[in-house]
């Protein structure tokens, strides 16, 4: 048997949580009963949901970290921008 739970919240706030659940690829319900489930399994709050944006930034920093590695190892080959371009035009056949 299921029981309904009401939750009141800002308007505000309920907008900008379902925008981040959808890009999450959730809704509201789903959330609050695996955060329900979660936290009666492990007795805290275990997990780390985030959304697609953060995954990008996240994925900018490490890449961003071994761009800084290698622009300070003296064996990094530097291209010119002819031969970035280059390359690039010949990958995927643009005009740069």
């Amino acid at each position: 048997m299921s029981k309904a739970i009401t939750v009141r919240v800002e308007d505000n706030l309920k907008e900008q949580a379902e925008i981040m659940l959808d890009d999450i690829g959730m809704n509201m319900t789903t959330f609050f009963v695996s955060s329900l489930k979660a936290l009666v399994r492990e007795r805290k709050i275990p997990f780390e949901m985030v959304t697609s944006q953060y995954q990008v930034d996240q994925l900018i920093l490490e890449k961003l970290a071994v761009a800084e590695v290698e622009a300070n190892n003296i064996n990094t080959k530097w291209l010119s921008h002819d031969e970035v371009f280059t390359k690039f035009r010949e990958k995927y056949n643009y005009e740069v």
